[in-house]
């Protein structure tokens, strides 16, 4: 990965606040790039991805392998990269989150995923309700795996979308075509309305994904109570509050009265916490 001292970090923030998204290129050396697709090719399955009961129906080229973080902690290394934590510490932490230190994340991943695009993809957003304004409480963090272009079914996005506090009119109007080679780094507002374009080419397209959210959004998976046990031992404490595991709400006022925690809180074991 780039240093975080090349890269200008003011600059991607700026162009956050205006666009709703930033791209900086290159940004996987080509070692993690190709680990990266490894481990997550070796856990993608045909029969998981399609068969299973309450999966979407998808199209052959339209694949999915979920929970990254739970197969290796190599996934999770790359979410507390400097740059990236610089970016998202200013866009999601919570300043009056005063139990873990200033100087650390305190928003939390809400879901990691990696995808292959098939069909074309609708104009969405991936925040669930748009506000209008600077404040946000969701970012897609993207890491490009292949190149990503018109034909392999490529990120359109409509700049500056994520101010209008609207739902998206679903047709490509007015969009931009992100193009990205193999190892580039995207980052945008949830609210930025998005979608893909057909992939024509019959090859893979593969990105990984994680959504990061403010701490007291609800996870789309539950991320704490499932992760195994033996990645579990191999994380940093920053890693552990990242997960989740500095926010899990009480059971009753009888355990505490405050979802907010610090690394105090952090027990010897998965199971230690339920």
């Amino acid at each position: 990965m780039k240093n975080s001292n090349e890269i200008e970090i003011s600059q991607h923030l700026k162009n956050l606040d205006a666009y709703g998204y930033t791209q900086i290129s290159g940004y996987l050396a080509p070692d993690v790039k190709n680990k990266a697709r490894e481990l997550m090719l070796n856990n993608y399955s045909e029969v998981t991805n399609v068969e299973l009961n309450g999966r979407p129906a998808r199209d052959k080229l339209d694949k999915l392998v979920y929970n990254l973080q739970n197969i290796d902690p190599f996934f999770i290394d790359l979410l507390v990269d400097p740059f990236i934590k610089s970016i998202l510490m200013a866009k999601l932490n919570d300043p009056y989150y005063r139990f873990l230190p200033p100087d650390t994340p305190n928003y939390i991943l809400n879901y990691y995923n990696a995808r292959s695009s098939g069909l074309a993809l609708d104009l969405h957003i991936d925040s669930q309700v748009p506000n209008p304004g600077e404040f946000t409480w969701a970012m897609q963090v993207v890491f490009m795996l292949d190149d990503m272009n018109e034909e392999n079914g490529c990120t359109v996005v409509v700049p500056g979308s994520h101010l209008s506090g609207r739902y998206t009119d679903r047709e490509f109007m007015n969009v931009k075509h992100l193009n990205a080679k193999a190892g580039d780094l995207v980052i945008w507002d949830s609210r930025l309305w998005h979608g893909t374009t057909e992939n024509k080419t019959g090859a893979a397209r593969w990105a990984l994904i994680a959504t990061m959210t403010q701490w007291w959004v609800k996870q789309s998976m539950d991320i704490t109570r499932s992760l195994p046990e033996d990645i579990y031992q191999k994380l940093s404490n920053e890693q552990k509050a990242l997960l989740g595991f500095c926010s899990i709400p009480p059971v009753d006022d009888k355990i505490r009265i405050n979802t907010k925690c610090g690394y105090d809180f952090l027990k010897p074991s998965v199971k230690d916490y339920y």
